[in-house]
C-alpha cells in the first residue's frame, strides 16, 4: 500500500525536472522572461524579433520639445534619418544569460538599454525639422552681457539677461543627446543663448572699481588768472568701456567742453569795450589780437589726465596772442589809432611815450577797426598793391614796416604824404595803412616790439 505515494512522487519529480530543463531548452535562442531593453518587453523573443521590435520602438518614439510647460514640436530619431542596430546589445544579453535562471526572473525583472552614443543623424533632416520649428527666433530676445553703466553717483554693474533667442547649435546637441539618453522631453530653455560676461565675472567687478577711483581724481585749469575744476559729473559722463573691455574715454566729450572753456575765456573774434585816450568807451570789432585754447592737443592732454587717475593742476596751451596769466587782455603796453582824429598814441605801462598825427585809408580803401597787433617789423620794404583810385597796381618803398593784419594793412613811414592829421585822409588818404610822419616812425620802430596789440578804432 505504501508503493503507490513513492510513485506519485517520483513522477511529479520527473516531471518537475522535465519541465525545468525543458524550459532551459527553449530559452537556449529566446530571451529569459522579465528581460526588458529600453523599457521594452523582450521576453520569449529571439534575437531577431527584439531587434525588429525595440530598434522600431525606438526609431518611432516621440520627443517632444517644450517651452514654458507647453509643447511646440514633436520629432522621432525615425525623423533625423537615425539608424539604431543594437544587434550587438542583443547578442552580448543572449550571451550573459544563464538560461537555467528561469524560473528566478519569473519574479526579477532584468533591464537594459541601447548605447546610442555612436548614432548620427541626417544632417540635412535636422535642417529641415529646425527650419519647421514655429520659433520664430528672429523676434526673440537676444541674451544681454553684465556691463558696467552710469550710476547716479560714478558706476554699477548692470546684471545680465538670458533672454529667449535659440542658439540652433545648441538645440541640435539638445536633440542628439535626448536621443542617446532615451529621453522624452526636451526643455527649449536649455537651448537659449547664453550671456557670454555675467555680473561676478573678475573683470567686470575689477573695471567697476578702476571707473569708480577714476571718477575721483580732481583735474584743475588756471586760466586767465582763474581756476576751472573739470566736474566729476562730466568725468563720470566721459568714462565707460570699449568693446575690448577696456576703460575709454569719449574724446568728443572731452572736445566739448575744452571748447565750451575756450569759448568762455578765450578773446579772439570778439567786440572789446575800450577806453579811448579821448575818455570815451567805444566798442572795437575783432581783429588778428587774441587767443583761443588749443582744444585739439589739449583733448589729447586732459583723456590721459583722466585715465591716468591723478591729480593735477594745469594751465593748458593756447593758439593766438595776447594770453595773460593774469586775466588781462590788451593790457598797458599798446598803441590806439583814432581815425576820427586821425591821431596815433604809443601806450607802454600805463604811460604814453609816443603820440603823431597820423594819415589813414582813403574813403575807398578804408583802414580797418579791429584789434590787431605787430606780428613782424621790417626795414627798407617794398610795400606791394592795387589801388582803387587808380585801378593800378602800386610799389611804394617804405623805410619801417610794421603789419598788423593778414591783408597787407599795417603802420609805416609815408616820405610822400605833404601833412597828416585833420582831414587830410579824405583826399590824400592812403590804401589802408597808417601812414606815419619818417621821423616819428623811425622813432617808434625803434621802441617797440613784435606782439603788441594795436587798437584802430573810429
Amino acid at each position: 500500500m505504501k508503493k503507490k505515494p513513492i510513485i506519485i512522487g517520483a513522477t511529479a519529480v520527473l516531471l518537475i525536472a522535465a519541465g525545468y530543463f525543458g524550459a532551459g531548452s527553449y530559452y537556449e535562442d529566446k530571451f529569459l522572461p522579465n528581460t526588458m531593453l529600453d523599457g521594452i518587453d523582450i521576453s520569449n523573443d529571439t534575437v531577431a524579433q527584439a531587434k525588429a521590435e525595440t530598434t522600431a520602438a525606438i526609431a518611432q518614439s516621440q520627443i517632444q520639445i517644450v517651452e514654458n510647460g507647453e509643447n511646440i514640436y514633436a520629432f522621432s530619431p525615425a525623423d533625423l534619418g537615425v539608424s539604431i542596430d543594437n544587434t550587438e546589445k542583443l547578442e552580448t544579453m543572449k550571451a550573459e544569460q544563464n538560461v537555467w535562471n528561469w524560473p528566478i526572473l519569473l519574479f526579477q525583472e532584468k533591464q537594459a538599454e541601447t548605447d546610442l552614443s555612436g548614432v548620427v543623424v541626417d544632417e540635412t533632416a535636422l535642417a529641415e525639422i529646425l527650419a519647421a520649428m514655429p520659433l520664430e527666433n528672429e523676434v526673440r530676445t537676444a541674451p544681454v552681457n553684465a556691463t558696467v553703466v552710469k550710476a547716479t553717483e560714478g558706476y554699477e554693474i548692470s546684471p545680465e539677461a538670458t533672454g529667449n533667442k535659440v542658439d540652433l547649435e545648441l538645440l541640435k546637441q539638445e536633440m542628439l543627446e535626448a536621443i542617446i539618453a532615451g529621453e522624452t522631453e526636451i526643455d527649449l530653455a536649455q537651448a537659449y543663448q547664453q550671456p557670454t560676461l555675467t555680473a561676478d565675472d573678475p573683470v567686470l567687478t575689477e573695471t567697476l572699481q578702476k571707473l569708480n577711483d577714476l571718477t575721483d581724481t580732481v583735474i584743475q585749469y588756471t586760466i586767465s588768472g582763474q581756476t576751472e575744476t573739470v566736474p566729476q559729473t562730466a568725468i563720470i559722463e566721459w568714462l565707460g568701456v570699449d568693446e575690448n573691455g577696456d576703460v575709454s574715454v569719449n574724446r568728443e566729450g572731452v572736445a566739448a567742453y575744452l571748447q565750451g572753456l575756450s569759448d568762455r575765456y578765450s578773446t579772439y573774434s570778439r567786440t572789446r569795450d575800450f577806453l579811448a585816450t579821448d575818455g570815451e568807451t567805444v566798442q572795437v570789432p575783432s581783429g588778428t589780437y587774441g587767443w583761443t585754447l588749443a582744444v585739439a592737443a589739449e583733448t589729447d592732454k586732459l583723456v590721459n589726465y583722466v585715465l591716468a587717475g591723478e591729480d593735477v593742476t594745469v594751465t593748458p596751451n593756447y593758439n593766438g596772442t595776447g594770453y595773460h596769466a593774469d586775466g588781462a587782455d590788451i593790457g598797458t603796453t599798446y598803441v590806439e589809432v583814432d581815425l576820427s582824429s586821425q591821431h596815433m598814441w604809443y601806450y607802454k605801462d600805463g604811460a604814453v611815450v609816443l603820440e603823431t598825427d597820423i594819415v589813414s585809408g582813403h574813403p575807398m580803401s578804408p583802414t580797418p577797426t579791429g584789434v590787431f597787433y605787430i606780428w613782424n617789423k621790417e626795414e627798407d620794404a617794398v610795400l606791394k598793391g592795387y589801388n582803387p583810385r587808380t585801378e593800378k597796381d602800386y610799389e611804394s618803398p617804405v623805410e619801417y614796416w610794421m603789419p598788423v593784419d593778414w591783408t597787407g594793412i599795417g603802420i609805416h613811414d609815408s616820405s610822400w604824404q605833404p601833412a597828416y592829421g585833420g582831414e587830410y585822409w579824405l583826399t590824400a588818404g592812403s590804401n589802408g595803412c597808417v601812414n606815419t610822419p619818417p621821423g616819428v616812425m623811425a622813432e617808434l620802430f625803434g621802441m617797440i616790439g613784435i606782439g603788441v596789440p594795436v587798437v584802430i578804432h573810429s
